[in-house]
C-alpha cells in the first residue's frame, strides 16, 4: 500500500462475509479521513456501529467508523481538507484543483452531496 492508500476491512450486513476494499485516506489528530461515492453501496456496511479493521503502512488498527453521507456543509469541509491532502483524487470527486494545487469551492459544493465521508478514529493493535 502507499502512503495516502489504506485497506479497510469490515462485515456485510446483510451476508456476514469479510469484505475489504482499498481507499485513499489523509491522517490527521488520530483518525484516518476517507471518501466514497455514495452510489457505491459497500459504505452502508459502515452504518452498523460495528468495528473495522483498517490496514495503513503495514499496521493493523480497529476503529468505529463515523459515517456523514448526508450533511453537505461537513461533507464539503471535510472533502477541502482530504483533496488538499490527496489532490490525486479531486478528479474522480470531480473537483479541479485551481493553479496552485487547491481545490476550487464550488466544485467542492457541487460534488460533496454524491459523497460520503468516512472518518476511522484509530487504535492499534
Amino acid at each position: 500500500m502507499s502512503h495516502n492508500t489504506l485497506l479497510l476491512e469490515f462485515k456485510g450486513r446483510k451476508s456476514g462475509r469479510v469484505l475489504s476494499t482499498p481507499i485513499s485516506y489523509y491522517l490527521k489528530d488520530g483518525c484516518a479521513f476517507c471518501f466514497t461515492n455514495k452510489s457505491y453501496v459497500w459504505w452502508k456496511n459502515l452504518t452498523n456501529g460495528k468495528t473495522v479493521s483498517l490496514l495503513i503502512a503495514g499496521k493493523t488498527y480497529q476503529s468505529q467508523p463515523i459515517v456523514e453521507a448526508e450533511i453537505v456543509s461537513v461533507k464539503a469541509s471535510e472533502l477541502r481538507n482530504f483533496l488538499i491532502e490527496v489532490p490525486r483524487d479531486a478528479r474522480s470527486a470531480g473537483v479541479e484543483l485551481d493553479p496552485s494545487g487547491l481545490p476550487i469551492d464550488p466544485d467542492i459544493l457541487r460534488a460533496a452531496p454524491s459523497l460520503v465521508s468516512l472518518k476511522f478514529p484509530l487504535e492499534s493493535i
